[in-house]
């Protein structure tokens, strides 16, 4: 209930907390710690997590087993409380295969009418809503439950068990939430959530000159663990990198993003250790992670995964398609054959050394996306500019093109008749975040701006700048 107002009254919230002195902004950080704390180290969390630690022991036939009655369960739910699924036919699911009856279905169907997705069976003073944007910047809202938060966390908790990590341990975060003023121009630039020893740092500060500030601080927090999205840690590996300097932290943890090559390979000698990537989403209907052999998993309890090709025909191993996701875990908004946008395929070659029989997907999303540089010095990853984009749902695209050094244009692709009015609301977002030293225009276009390959970036940066 906490969470589900907190969320409903962010912004208000957010001018409050942003006019606070940073002592201040550190107990209403902790405060709000608490609340997660409840969500996310209770009771019942600990208990799936002994019972997924145990499931590490299954082999393919208990795997399977365990998919199909979760498929059942999943789909039989939906049939009876969900608006969307109640005219889909009454079939008796044998095998998993015959999960391809249903159809499939994309994001845009669900983010035109994401409401006949809700289960009426949730109260809906227990929904959380939330939006994601994707790296295209369509826009898309999602419900799930302080539930479904707790399983999340036991999933996250058994891959730090991978890593030899227990639960409540020291880190330092580098997500997207704003914990500071945009506009502050001094230190600090991190708070603090007390209750999970956890240091928030500002991923919409990083620059040439605040570098010293951030590489200091991490060596406060050195031999801690370090999580946050890749091309923010690739921004921060850059600097300690540049100066010739390292920062041994215990264990870095990645998602939100692509990990690429050339980022695990500088992220990993800057801060001297191993990174444990992670593929997710906000809709909570699958999970991939990636094990002590640098191996990436599928989560059977999490979700059921089909690799389709472009008439939904089923790919074998090695061979690259559309991922599509049966959801176990988010009873609120179960979605069912989803074809979320990216791309993987499922890896041959036997077994993994790890001793798991979790079947081996090789995520191959190729949703790359080029940085943002203020003249400044500022630099914003693809995510930071994402965070903008978080209120907007009449976009199907939305780009920023950033042509001169001090100027950057926004491009949105109409998916609804507001989408003028968020435009400019947009607009001014990304002005105040940038700041004077920049011009920021908008513009809506008729599609997006298409790289070869098929790859539509978030940010564009012109070659000659």
């Amino acid at each position: 209930m906490i969470e589900r107002l907190l969320r409903a009254h962010a912004t208000r919230l957010h001018r409050l907390y942003d006019r606070m002195p940073h002592p201040a902004r550190n107990v209403l950080t902790s405060l709000r710690g608490i609340v997660l704390t409840r969500i996310r180290y209770s009771g019942e969390m600990y208990a799936l997590l002994g019972e997924l630690r145990s499931h590490e022991k299954w082999d393919e036939s208990q795997i399977a087993a365990y998919q199909l009655q979760s498929i059942r369960q999943v789909v039989e739910r939906a049939r009876s409380t969900v608006p969307f699924y109640a005219g889909y036919p009454q079939v008796d699911l044998r095998s998993l295969e015959d999960l391809a009856c249903f159809p499939v279905i994309d994001r845009e169907t669900v983010r035109q009418d994401p409401d006949r997705l809700v289960s009426s069976s949730i109260p809906s003073h227990q929904l959380i809503r939330v939006g994601t944007t994707g790296t295209t910047g369509a826009n898309l809202k999602v419900a799930y439950t302080a539930h479904v938060a707790r399983q999340g966390w036991a999933f996250r908790m058994r891959q730090w068990a991978w890593a030899g990590v227990q639960p409540r341990q020291s880190r330092v975060t580098l997500f997207g939430s704003r914990i500071v003023p945009p506009t502050r121009q001094r230190l600090p630039f991190w708070t603090y959530n007390a209750f999970e020893r956890q240091a928030l740092m500002s991923i919409f500060h990083l620059s040439e000159q605040t570098a010293p500030h951030y590489i200091a601080f991490l060596r406060k927090h050195q031999g801690e663990l370090l999580e946050g999205f890749p091309s923010v840690l690739g921004i921060l590996a850059d600097f300690i990198l540049d100066r010739g300097e390292t920062v041994p932290m215990r264990v870095v943890f990645t998602d939100g993003e692509p990990l690429y090559g050339f980022l695990r390979e500088k992220i990993e000698k800057a801060f001297q250790t191993r990174v444990f990537d992670s593929y997710g989403m906000t809709e909570s209907c699958g999970l991939v992670q990636e094990c002590e052999q640098r191996r990436m998993h599928l989560i059977p309890e999490y979700g059921y995964l089909e690799i389709l090709d472009k008439d939904d025909h089923r790919q074998k191993p090695g061979d690259e398609g559309d991922l599509v996701w049966t959801g176990f875990v988010n009873t609120a908004m179960p979605l069912i054959r989803y074809r979320i946008g990216d791309r993987g395929c499922w890896q041959g070659g036997g077994s993994c050394p790890c001793g798991r029989a979790f079947p081996l997907v090789r995520p191959t999303i190729t949703r790359e996306s080029d940085l943002l540089r203020c003249p400044d010095g500022r630099i914003f990853s693809p995510r930071a500019i994402n965070q903008i984009l978080k209120g907007a749902s009449s976009f199907r695209y939305c780009q920023f093109v950033q042509d001169q050094p001090a100027h950057v244009l926004v491009r949105a692709v109409a998916a609804g008749g507001a989408a003028l009015e968020e435009l400019m609301r947009v607009r001014v977002d990304l002005q105040r975040l940038l700041g004077k030293g920049m011009q920021v225009t908008g513009q809506l276009a008729a599609g997006p701006i298409v790289r070869h390959g098929g790859k539509i970036p978030l940010i564009i940066r012109e070659a000659e700048l």
